[in-house]
């Protein structure tokens, strides 16, 4: 056994330098502590000691059967030494410092208690299509201009031609290019709260697709051993350096550098397998301290949410003697569909850290963001002070060209024009955009609805004929007025019906509004019905109803909506309805018409509810806590000529929950009672939705097998009803080769209800694949296929296959279930 250390010329000990055997074409290398082991037997062997920064030196040795020992000394060299191959019988220096680090992440975890800097942000996006059609165009103006040369070189040159070919360039670059740049103040205090202060903020192009950090979801803290990545993957990333790393990746150490007097290892993140919650690419490692000296991975395309790819850089600095921030991060992103390639890049610079600073008692809440009129007032001479690097060619000429259409298109004469266009009706504004008018100064608009709109179609009376005509205004201070309203014939019944509604938002930032309906319609008694029943004339009756309404929010969180129904309800038995499906049923509900005051009060709270502050609006955010909510409907009795009577009180509790790798859960609890059935109208009782046959309906407010007739969709007394639903995100197919290779996502879930009537009974549980496809850059498409098992007290065992379909919201960034 040859044993010993390896020190540099002041006797410290040099980590991982590369110890070859040349007999034997193998090696090893020194552990941290610059101590190394080989197992040889009696010889002679010729070795040679190698590391980054030192000068190679050869040593030839006598083994005999007594181990020996050792120390070597190297010289600190100027030159980079070439790269040494080790064949070494051990495993890659890697790990050892990989478990030096996590050895260390506590601490790196929990440094700074608070501190508060200044990030400029910049995001971009590009359509590599437009950059295309751009060369394209420039190829031909090429050929168009050699021609040209060729055979008219004696005719005098167009004196416009560089103008509009300048312009032509300019308009090009306005097409394919969105950025946006943000000056904030962010404040932090351990453990997870953030503020940020936005005091500069200027827009070029559109928003849509761009990444704008909020703080406290973009915290890539990797001394985490999960981190999260809202509204980038669907579920959070295991750390390189988490306790349970090694389960998930390997590491190759692939250079030893040194920066400003430090050490640095540059390690490979390999993942064991591809999966959902696994990261690749590389960390750097600062020896001696065991931190992160930055980062560069990229994420599985099977995990993320609207990206094709997504790469995450992250450099820290340091601010005082063993405490690092980050100072840099670089977001590099694509999405591509069809032949469409758009390309984002958002960079955050953090500069100007006050750490250990004292906040204000009570300066950290729910609100995570605050903007104000003044950041959006700044000009060019700001941000050309403010900007940490310069923009590129492609953004100097579409800022400066920005810039300059701003300025006209804010002026009145330009203003002026453009409504006078819009205002303009044409042939095919009447055929198929519709007509519009609007008055920029007002800001308003009145929308009336192309010629196909005029004719409907109604389950009842089947093909109506009336316009649609819709108002909105949106003051500065960000009240709005929003009307609707149309009125149509039957062509069978020759009957007068129509709708008007109107909302108004009084106060944007109490999510204040006020809401009225007058209506004369058709309408389902259970306006949540099976698909296939809402085809069913007998669901039916003729309303005519009264509506008023006012929401608001009482504090953060805390919501109270009132309503007031007065409606006139009559049968439609004497109507000529549509049939559209031959039903067992088909005969409207017979009753002598009457009328019904109902009054409706809801109060809600979500706990810690997280919003973001904007000069004329309030924006929610959510939270990580339940949702609570109670109602009172009250039906009047012997008031405005009422012929009701009756009090129902419901309670509801929902909540989304994130378990990490393991995906997220979505549940909801709610019970119900009518307290007085003294009036009680077959309309007005609690009902349930009954089941598609083949449609997969939302599984948070519906039952997948709940076949039976009236009776046991509806009751007038206690119940219980639970639903549940948990996605795995990835988590359990991604452990199978080859399945994994589909992009499947497996789902659980099921649900419960009982009622006090007929002590009925319902169970079910369900389990599918989902899958999700692409409608466009940022639209997303989810299938879905389900086996359900239910069970009743009043019915046999259920089975069932069911399909669903599903489009993401893109603007909460979220499935429906």
């Amino acid at each position: 056994m040859l044993s010993g250390y390896v020190y540099n010329d002041e006797n410290d000990p040099i980590p991982l330098v590369n110890i070859y055997v040349r007999q034997l074409e193998t090696g090893t290398a020194t552990d941290l502590e610059g101590k190394y082991f080989l197992n040889l037997v009696a010889g002679e062997y010729d070795l040679v000691f190698s590391a980054i920064g030192y000068e190679t030196k050869n040593l030839n040795l006598i083994v005999e059967d007594d181990d020996l020992i050792k120390d070597v000394q190297l010289v600190a060299s100027d030159l980079e030494l070439n790269e040494i191959v080790v064949k070494a019988g051990r495993r890659d220096p890697a790990y050892e410092i990989i478990q030096k680090a996590v050895d260390h992440r506590k601490k790196f975890l929990s440094q700074i208690e608070s501190y508060k800097c200044e990030v400029y942000v910049k995001a971009t996006e590009v359509s590599e299509e437009e950059e295309q059609k751009k060369r394209e165009k420039e190829e031909k103006k090429k050929k168009a201009k050699r021609k040209k040369e060729k055979d008219e070189a004696a005719l005098e040159k167009d004196p416009f031609e560089e103008a509009e070919r300048l312009k032509e360039e300019r308009e090009a670059e306005l097409s394919k290019l969105n950025m946006v740049e943000m000056q904030v103040t962010l404040n932090y205090e351990a453990p997870n709260n953030y503020k940020e202060e936005r005091t500069a903020y200027k827009l070029y192009g559109k928003k849509h697709g761009l990444m704008v950090p909020q703080f406290s979801e973009t915290d890539f803290n990797f001394y985490e051993n999960l981190v999260t990545l809202e509204d980038i993957s669907e579920v959070p990333i295991i750390s390189p350096i988490s306790r349970t790393a090694i389960l998930s990746y390997k590491y190759k150490l692939e250079e030893i550098m040194e920066e400003a007097e430090q050490t640095v290892y540059k390690i490979k993140v390999i993942p064991r397998k591809k999966g959902n919650s696994t990261c690749k690419g590389y960390i750097y490692i600062n020896e001696g301290i065991w931190n992160i000296n930055r980062f560069d991975f990229s994420f599985y395309k099977g995990g993320l949410k609207f990206h094709d790819e997504f790469q995450l850089k992250q450099d820290y600095t340091q601010i005082e003697d063993s405490i690092w921030v980050p100072a840099r991060q670089e977001l590099v992103y694509a999405t591509k569909v069809s032949k469409k390639n758009f390309k984002g890049n958002t960079l955050l610079y953090y500069t100007d850290y006050e750490k250990d600073f004292e906040f204000p008692e009570k300066f950290f809440g729910n609100e995570i963001s605050l903007t104000t009129q003044e950041a959006y007032d700044k000009d060019s001479t700001f941000w050309s002070n403010k900007r940490p690097e310069p923009l590129t060619q492609e953004e100097q000429i579409s800022v400066a060209f920005r810039d300059s259409v701003e300025a006209v298109h804010n002026s009145k004469e330009y203003k002026d024009s453009v409504e006078a266009d819009y205002n303009k009706v044409t042939p095919l504004e009447l055929l198929w955009d519709g007509v519009g008018f609007r008055k920029h100064e007002k800001k308003q608009q009145i929308f009336i609805g192309p010629l196909p709109s005029l004719v409907s179609f109604d389950i009842v009376g089947g093909f109506r004929f009336g316009p649609f005509v819709s108002y909105f205004r949106r003051w500065e201070n960000g009240k709005t007025l929003r009307a609707f309203g149309n009125m149509n014939v039957g062509f069978k019944n020759k009957d007068l019906q129509g709708t008007f509604v109107f909302r108004r938002r009084y106060n944007p930032h109490k999510l204040a509004d006020v809401y009225g309906q007058i209506q004369r319609s058709f309408e389902s008694i259970n306006p949540d019905d099976a698909i296939v029943n809402l085809a069913n004339p007998a669901n039916y009756i003729l309303l005519d109803n009264l509506e008023f309404g006012h929401k608001f929010e009482i504090i953060n969180g805390l919501y109270l909506n009132t309503k007031f129904n007065f409606q006139d309800r009559q049968s439609i038995e004497n109507y000529d309805y549509f049939e559209l499906f031959d039903f067992e049923e088909n005969t409207p509900l017979s009753f002598e018409n009457y009328e019904a005051l109902i009054t409706n009060i809801q109060l809600s709270y979500t706990p810690k509810q997280k919003f973001m502050t904007e000069p004329s609006r309030k924006v929610v955010l959510g939270s990580k806590f339940p949702t609570f909510t109670a109602r009172y409907k009250r039906g009047w009795n012997k008031v405005l000529t009422s012929d009701v009577d009756f009090d129902y009180l419901e309670f509801e509790v929902k909540q989304d929950v994130i378990l990490g790798v393991f995906g997220n859960s979505k549940y909801s609890i709610k019970t119900g009672k009518f307290v007085n059935t003294n009036e009680l109208k077959f309309i007005d009782r609690k009902r349930f939705r009954p089941s598609d046959r083949y449609f997969f309906s939302n599984p948070l407010a519906s039952f997948q097998v709940l076949y039976y007739d009236g009776a046991f969709l509806s009751t007038d007394d206690f119940f219980v009803e639970f639903h549940h639903i948990h996605h795995f995100n990835g988590a359990l197919v991604n452990n199978i080769p080859l399945i994994k290779m589909l992009r499947l996502r497996a789902v659980i879930g099921g649900g419960a209800l009982w009622m006090q009537q007929n002590d009925f009974r319902q169970g079910e549980l369900f389990a599918g694949v989902e899958r999700v496809f692409k409608l466009g850059v940022r639209r997303r498409l989810r299938l879905g296929v389900y086996g359900v098992l239910g069970e009743s007290n009043f019915a046999p065992t259920q089975t069932n296959i069911k399909f669903s379909i599903d489009v993401i919201d893109t603007w909460k960034r979220d499935w429906s279930f």
